[in-house]
């Protein structure tokens, strides 16, 4: 629509089409420009990207759009976690370089992670902070190995030397390192439970350094951080439990430049279809659908029966990496639904209220629920339209940024006439307006001063276009308009439709087009110095 109505005023042209490198003193003459001579198909109204053409060459729309995707989150999230360890010396000793302070110490941790019961999970990213105090008075290497965690099959292991303590005050080692990529097994050291890690320390006094006595104020404090740990990947027992979704608001843009008029629609082809790409059963209920026009303040509910349903779908299946989602559709027709006055209200946005439960049988998989952080179970609207329609004062809009003051040369042009010839193929006159703004956006002036209608293309028996119809528009520019246009930052573009042989529907062909030739006769000032 854009390319269609910028069409009908490329001003900035016919700018460029009259400049003059002159030179020496000014006198006014006439100009007689060829500002824009385009072809115009129902391409430049909507969208290529959903566009198709039938067997006989009509067109219709295609459109699909999500209404609400089931994220990961929703179902569990891997919480922030602290293992803090204190190791104190139990008696008065002296070791030697090399000898053992800590032989292989392992600690078992359990993320408190509601309503999910995970065995494993490929972390997308996140962060382990290791931390160590140590009060003993000589350099003490650590190994700390979280045996549970591997990337490519290589547990996550640090090497590290912690400073020795100075009098009071003890040596300190902090650093964070990512887990990105890392494998997480979460059943234990003994692999009998769920959602728990478990790591390795082994500390010793450096070899490099000196024997050193420790007494049992002496300790070492280990304090190991897991924090913004998203999964990628997760596999286990997701629960049974109920997720309310809205009600809530999901954009729908198809219809975003209407601002005024209506519409009628021959048929409508339309579905709710659900994708289930997660390893779990659910059970579905949409308690509601409604089509929202903002700008009328109208909303429509769905009518069907699928609403208030229990709509069940099964898991998907997984095999070498592989997934296979399972699917549901609900064709809404409008024998069995409202759905064509809910899409002729033109909506911008759709209302919808659901709610899932997941696992509604338990736990039948034995634990294998799965899931994959980019493949979740969706809700998608799907839409066909045969354009084959009835537009009454159908008003497309759209505002543009707008200059042509940026050259000292446009100022010499200061009134005329632009002509607008345009040869219609397409079955509905159009009325233009073109309004301009300035820096505040506030419309100062108005392009055509009077009312104007391109003709409709003439039709046949069966509604088709035979020809096309020309029609000729004069736009006289004044001196004030024209100095209103070098001013006007923006402009507002109007398009106003109406189908021929109302209230017959009428169908839309690819092979209409609309043929437009804009001519610009100005007066125009020569400077000469």
């Amino acid at each position: 629509m854009k390319k269609l109505i910028l069409s009908f005023f490329l001003i900035g042209l016919l700018i460029s089409s009259c400049r003059k490198d002159l030179e020496n003193p000014s006198w006014d003459t006439q100009l007689l420009a060829p500002l824009v001579n385009a072809s115009l198909d129902i391409n430049n109204i909507l969208p290529d990207s959903i566009l198709q053409a039938n067997a006989d060459s009509s067109m219709k729309i295609v459109y699909n759009s999500d209404i609400y995707n089931l994220s990961m989150d929703t179902l569990f999230q891997i919480p922030d976690t602290i293992i803090k360890n204190g190791y104190n010396i139990p008696l008065s000793t002296t070791l030697t370089p090399g000898q053992t302070v800590i032989n292989n110490a392992i600690t078992e941790t359990t993320y408190q992670i509601q309503d999910a019961q995970l065995r494993t999970t490929t972390i997308k990213s996140g962060f382990v902070n290791y931390k160590i105090k140590s009060k003993i008075h000589e350099v003490t290497d650590f190994v700390y190995s979280i045996p549970c965690a591997k990337k490519n099959g290589i547990p996550f292991s640090i090497n590290v030397s912690v400073p020795a303590a100075v009098g009071s005050t003890p040596g300190v080692y902090n650093q964070t390192f990512d887990l990105s990529g890392y494998v997480l097994d979460l059943t234990g050291i003994a692999n009998n439970k769920i959602n728990t890690i478990y790591t390795s320390l082994t500390a010793s006094i450096s070899p490099l350094g000196q024997s050193v006595a420790l007494v049992p104020s002496d300790s070492l404090i280990i304090e190991n951080k897991f924090y913004d740990v998203i999964p990628y990947y997760a596999k286990g027992y997701f629960g049974n439990n109920t997720v309310n979704i809205g009600p809530s608001t999901s954009e729908f843009s198809l219809f975003s430049r209407i601002t005024d008029g209506t519409i009628q629609l021959e048929d409508v082809n339309f579905s709710i279809s659900l994708e289930n790409p997660i390893g779990l059963d659910a059970r579905i209920f949409i308690n509601g659908i409604s089509s929202i026009n903002s700008r009328t303040g109208n909303t429509i509910q769905l009518s069907n029966s699928i609403i208030g349903s229990p709509i069940n779908i099964n898991r998907a299946a997984e095999s070498g990496g592989v997934i296979y989602p399972t699917y549901a559709n609900y064709p809404l027709t409008v024998s069995n639904s409202n759905i064509k006055p809910m899409i002729e209200n033109l909506p911008d946005k759709f209302g919808y209220s659901m709610q899932i439960i997941t696992n509604p049988l338990g736990n039948i998989s034995g634990s294998n629920d799965f899931i994959y952080i980019d493949r979740l179970l969706k809700a998608k609207l799907n839409m066909e339209i045969p354009l084959s329609l009835v537009a009454n004062n159908l008003t497309l809009t759209d505002t543009l940024d707008f200059n042509i003051s940026s050259n000292n040369d446009n100022q010499n042009i200061h009134s005329g006439t632009i002509t607008l010839f345009a040869n219609n193929g397409f079955p509905f006159d159009a009325t233009l307006q073109v309004y301009t703004l300035n820096e505040n956006n506030v419309i100062t002036d108005s392009l055509f001063g009077y009312a104007n209608t391109i003709d409709e293309a003439p039709i046949n028996s069966s509604l088709r276009a035979t020809g096309k119809k020309l029609t000729k528009i004069a736009i006289p520019i004044s001196e004030q308009k024209m100095n209103l246009l070098y001013t006007a930052k923006k402009v507002i573009l109007k398009a106003k439709f109406n189908t021929s042989a109302q209230p017959q529907y009428i169908k839309i062909y690819s092979d209409y087009k609309l043929d437009v030739k804009l001519v610009g006769d100005f007066n125009y000032t020569v400077q000469l110095q």
